[in-house]
């Protein structure tokens, strides 16, 4: 692609990098709702479930499909969109592990060449997306949330598609609304500091089903529903990203504002 792919002008403070999360709410009064965003394999349903039993706020999916770049006529004050991210590495791990949409003979490739080679994704689930009208049948049809949405071409690789998606997330600090940016790892070693600093710093309170300072955790792994096109028989990934790799990494992903999220790779 002759495109130069996007490069997010973050907005996020010196201190993410420690924390990893930042809350900026433009709205007088506290939000009532909350989607979150961000792309497959980042832990956006652990973080939705997290929330969802802890925090009364109400889910909605008004957005689209999170983990497209984000889209919507209007962001209303009374919404907080979560934008999730993760350490590149294990993220592309995960990503080989379990490739979401990716097409089938995409799936059939050794991690190296996966990240390599040009991401090709497909409608395989409609259900997965509720932006879907009824008289359109797309299934097995291109994925064109996974297409640059200037130019409708493929992201040149798997880091290609995370740098421009994580460029258009970051960017809704532009858009004039409450915003949320949660690192998964930080989510994960602390999952009460999360959801209190949701609580404390909004102002929300806590779902009602919640008894007194507990921290509902989520029971089950939305990864587990992933549909395996060829029943086994996949290359295994990795345990560890290769050192191999780490150059293609580095030249592949906008590595200024990766710093500014915490990773150094």
């Amino acid at each position: 692609m002759n495109v130069r792919s996007a490069s997010s002008n973050t907005f996020l403070p010196d201190s993410f990098a420690q924390t990893g999360l930042f809350i900026k709410q433009v709205s007088e009064t506290p939000p009532r709702m909350f989607q979150v965003l961000g792309e497959r394999g980042s832990g956006t349903n652990f973080v939705r479930k997290l929330i969802d039993k802890n925090v009364a706020l109400f889910r909605t999916e008004g957005m689209g499909w999170k983990h497209a770049m984000p889209h919507s006529v209007g962001i209303p004050d009374n919404l907080l969109p979560i934008v999730v991210v993760r350490d590149a590495r294990t993220w592309a791990l995960s990503m080989h592990k379990r490739p979401w949409s990716a097409h089938p003979d995409l799936q059939l490739l050794g991690f190296s060449e996966f990240i390599h080679h040009p991401w090709d994704a497909i409608v395989d689930r409609a259900a997965d997306f509720e932006e879907i009208h009824p008289e359109m049948q797309v299934e097995g049809n291109i994925l064109q949330f996974d297409r640059h949405p200037i130019t409708g071409l493929p992201f040149d690789n798997l880091f290609d598609l995370r740098r421009n998606k994580l460029a258009s997330m970051l960017g809704l600090s532009n858009r004039g609304c409450n915003l949320a940016v949660v690192r998964f790892e930080s989510v994960l070693e602390d999952p009460g500091a999360f959801v209190n600093a949701l609580r404390d710093q909004l102002g929300v309170a806590p779902n009602k089903r919640v008894v007194g300072d507990e921290i509902r955790m989520p029971n089950r792994r939305m990864g587990n529903n992933f549909n395996d096109s060829h029943k086994g028989q996949r290359p295994e990934t990795p345990k560890s990203f290769p050192d191999s790799d780490l150059d293609f990494l580095r030249s592949a992903t906008d590595t200024a504002t990766e710093r500014q999220l915490g990773y150094a790779y």
